[in-house]
């Protein structure tokens, strides 16, 4: 079960500055909690009217200062199930791993289901307000940044986003409108909205694109969102999506084309990878093209409903691992 402390931030804050770990939200200098039984620690903001939710989770070892990965939900999620999904689980592992906090802010609650969240995500025909957010998510995604570097240890040049289907269409927006914040940014079965209320303005920032050429809910091709009648909205291309950020970025417009191992035969998917170098300044754009796969975010799965041709997910690799090997060769240069 979730605890929202926002009226306890700041004295939890420094709490945990003064026992000397980068641990949000933790209100005293209790021991580190075994692995097993770390849980995430929630706050609340209130912002533009709203009490708006997010939830931090730090290791019990991290470095000094941490880097921050935002993890974005989609559509209809939230921390908690991003948290329990199995790519919420690898980036835990990793964020055990390499000593990295994870942030994880929620979008708007869904007006008929309070559990369900939405992200703004630039969408400018969509016909039905209760799939998107309509806030100011940008703005609020920024104050979490703020507070977290304000009142934890974190590397300003190490601050990464992340997301999946409405959340991996935020990130975009988060890329263009919060670039000069970013190290790094990955998304993840999403493609750029086509038209946009937001305009396509960007500074260079190293991205990653993670798209199954088989989704049938973020068309590779572009088009209609999730079926014909575009009550969704409507999307650019991955090519075209790709080829946005290769110009943002002045980066090769030629890409290194490596193909991956199929590891498991049996997802009906193999992974190509599509590297558009950024050259001296290192404002690469990289492309994993998952031939087969479908709406879900490519990793380890053993139930058998991963198979499904509209969720089939790609096993040959692991989402989060190979987005984090992309974040780690990436900071912001100092200055």
């Amino acid at each position: 079960m979730r605890t929202t402390r926002g009226s306890q931030i700041a004295a939890s804050l420094a709490g945990a500055i003064a026992c000397g770990a980068a641990v949000f939200f933790l209100a005293s200098c209790a021991p580190p909690v075994p692995d097993e039984e770390a849980t995430l620690q929630f706050g609340g903001l209130l912002w533009g009217s709203l009490d708006r939710t997010y939830a931090v989770y730090s290791p019990a070892a991290p470095r000094t200062p941490a880097p921050v990965v935002l993890l974005l939900h989609g559509g209809l999620g939230s921390a908690d199930s991003v948290w329990e999904s199995e790519n919420g689980r690898s980036w835990r592992a990793l964020a055990d791993k390499h000593g990295f906090i994870l942030l994880l802010p929620e979008g708007r609650p869904d007006p008929t289901h309070a559990d369900r969240h939405h992200w703004n995500d630039c969408r400018a025909d969509i016909d039905n307000e209760d799939a998107v957010s309509l806030e100011d998510d940008v703005g609020f995604v920024n104050a979490l940044i703020d507070r977290l570097a304000a009142e934890a240890p974190v590397d300003p040049a190490r601050i990464y986003v992340t997301g999946a289907s409405n959340g991996g269409m935020m990130t975009f927006r988060l890329a263009m409108q919060l670039g000069d914040r970013l190290a790094a940014a990955a998304a993840v079965i999403a493609n750029l909205p086509d038209p946009s209320e937001c305009p396509f303005e960007a500074v260079p920032v190293p991205i990653l694109i993670m798209n199954g050429t088989a989704d049938p809910l973020i068309p590779y091709e572009g088009g209609c969102v999730a079926g014909a009648a575009c009550r969704r909205g409507r999307v650019r291309s991955t090519d075209e999506t790709v080829a946005f950020w290769v110009g943002v970025n002045h980066a090769a417009v030629s890409a290194e084309e490596n193909s991956l191992p199929d590891r498991v035969a049996a997802d009906g998917s193999t992974v190509t990878v599509f590297i558009h170098s950024g050259g001296s300044t290192g404002q690469d754009v990289v492309l994993y093209r998952i031939d087969g796969g479908g709406h879900a975010v490519p990793g380890p799965d053993s139930s058998t409903a991963s198979l499904r041709a509209a969720a089939r997910k790609n096993r040959d690799i692991d989402a989060a691992e190979e987005i984090w090997r992309f974040f780690g060769k990436h900071a912001r240069p100092s200055g």
